[in-house]
Formats: structure tokens, sequence, C-alpha cells
């Protein structure tokens, strides 16, 4: 419907307006619409009208905003606090740095959540971030928390092992090609997503720090002081290895605790300090061409209210491929 409001302003004119009802905007249009806006943006627009929460609630609208969140994804920094009984969990996200040419540069870093707890013992983060999710726990307390949506699940508690007989590691996941599962005997236990089956690779001498995806393949890091070697594997098959040229850290790096937190398409590793300092930097090391490029996010260690607040902050967890999904639990 179409109404038409004309209005004398001092005999200086007339202002006509035209007010459109949101009923005669196809609905196609409208989704079209939001998906242009940021994706916090669209958690507070549920509460618009029916049609807008129908619309951002449906699993269409959900898995278009998906795909495209994924074209552009996000740097999520996780900062573990623990002091005098309070425990906190403080998400930043930061724009994809991947595409930065320069040595060094920097990126405005947003403030997403804030987890806390007055209870003893301390947050665990179990997973990186994936589809926009992450799984952490407190205690013997599981949950999944979105921080795009600020929303926490508390998963159900499991007090089989309170007693410390039994061990529980819990991990969220989602590799619709392969899973990855990394025994003690340095065997890896591979299941093909098409071949429907398990298979047994036996690893290199050197034993793997951590694995990663490397250019689509499964490859094994070896942090050895300084230095680091990247192994890859070609052939799962045959079951064969190739191994990288060693990359011995800059000098300038040897005093700063890395943590090695994921690759980028182009196949550079990515690294970033494993607790907060002054400057925080991520840098990206390029193994073929033997490069490094740093880049800083601000917004966060050069805020002095945040660091005076923040002062105890001892731990940082980053995932390098987070996305923003807008699913509300």
């Amino acid at each position: 419907m179409k109404t038409k409001e004309m209005e004398n302003s001092n005999n200086e004119g007339v202002i006509t307006t035209f007010r459109h009802s949101l009923d005669s905007i196809p609905l196609d249009l409208i989704s079209d619409i939001l998906l242009k806006f940021p994706a916090k943006s669209l958690v507070e627009f549920t509460c618009v009208s029916n049609t807008w929460y129908s619309i951002i609630r449906s699993q269409m609208f959900i898995k278009t905003f998906m795909s495209i969140s994924i074209s552009r994804p996000r740097i999520l920094l996780t900062f573990k606090r623990n002091h005098n009984g309070e425990n906190e969990l403080l998400f930043f996200s930061s724009p994809d740095t991947s595409q930065v040419s320069n040595d060094s540069s920097s990126v405005v870093s947003r403030h997403e959540m804030t987890m806390s707890r007055t209870s003893l013992g301390d947050y665990i983060i179990h997973s990186p971030s994936v589809r926009g999710f992450l799984c952490c726990s407190h205690q013997h307390q599981y949950m999944v928390c979105n921080p795009t949506t600020r929303q926490v699940i508390n998963l159900p508690e499991d007090h089989r092992f309170d007693h410390g007989t039994m061990k529980c590691y819990m991990h969220l996941g989602y590799d619709p090609s392969m899973c990855i599962h990394w025994n003690v005997n340095n065997v890896l236990i591979l299941r093909g997503g098409a071949l429907k089956r398990f298979c047994q690779i036996k690893t290199p001498g050197e034993k793997f720090t951590c694995l990663a995806n490397y250019k689509g393949k499964l490859a094994g890091l070896s942090l050895l002081g300084n230095s680091f070697n990247l192994w890859v594997l070609d052939d799962v098959k045959e079951q064969t290895w190739s191994k990288t040229d060693t990359f011995v850290l800059s000098h300038t790096l040897w005093n700063i605790q890395l943590k090695f937190s994921g690759t980028t398409d182009a196949g550079e590793l990515v690294f970033a300090p494993s607790s907060f300092s002054d400057d925080f930097h991520v840098f990206y090391f390029d193994i073929k061409e033997k490069t490094m490029r740093r880049v800083k996010l601000e917004g966060v260690t050069n805020d002095e209210e945040f660091r005076c607040r923040r002062k105890h902050l001892c731990y940082v967890s980053i995932s390098c491929d987070h996305v923003e999904n807008i699913y509300l639990y």
C-alpha cells in the first residue's frame, strides 16, 4: 500500500514524501537487501517484524549468508584471563590479512563478546573456529559459543571423568572430505569422505608438533627451537612425504613465544604470540620464498582502558578462518 503526504512548510514550498508499506515489497527483494548488512545488524533486525524474523531465521537465508561469509574470512582472537577467581574469555575479530602484501601493516580489531564466570577453574579452548562456532569448557561444563550472535549453549555434563581415572577430549570439527586422528605412536588414521574407510599412514621420523592443511594436503609441522620444518603428505596410497627446507626464524623473534595458528590459501604458515603483549602482531611465513611479513592488530592492546582492566590476560588463541554465522539457537 502506498500513501502520499503533503505538508506546507512556512510557504517555502511543498514537501512531498512517499512511504511504502513493507508488505508491498517482495520478500525476495527484502532478503537481497538484508544480505548486504553486517551479521550483528541482522541479529538485531530479527526484532523489527515477524516478516524479517522469518526471513533471517530461514535456512535458505542462513546458507546464503554463510556462503558470503566464507568468501571474506576473519581472524578470531580469544584472550583468556584468570585472576582472583575471575575467569573470562574475550573474543576479538579482525579482517583477513592473507592478501596484504606489505612486510609490515596493520588492521583494526573489534570486540565480539565476553564470557565470564566467578567460580574456580579455567576456561579451555578445545577447537579453533569451525563455521563460526567454538568449543570450550569450564571445569566439567562443555559449551559451544557463537561470537557473532553472542550465544552460548551448555552441553550436558558428564561426571564420569571427575575422579581422574578417565580423560575426556572433546573437539568441534567439520570436514566433508577427511577426518584426522593423531596417535601417540606416530601413526595417522585417516578417513576419506568418498572412500568411507579408515587407513593408517606411517609418519616420517620427525615428531610432529601439530597437523595442518597445506594447499589442500595434509601436512605436519616440526618445531625445532628457533626453526621449523614442514612435511607434506604427497600421496596417501603410497604414503610418501616431502620435506620443505628448514625455515629459521629471525633473531628478532627469538624472545617471542609463537604458536602455530593455521595456514592461508596461498600456503603461508600463520603464527601468533601465545601471550598478551603491548604490540600484538600476527606473523605469516612463506616456506618457499623464505619470507616473513607481520600484521599488527589494532584495537586491542593499544586501548589503554582495555589494557588497564585486562592486564592479567595471559593466553591468546587464534583462529585464521573464522566466518560470521548468523545461526540463532
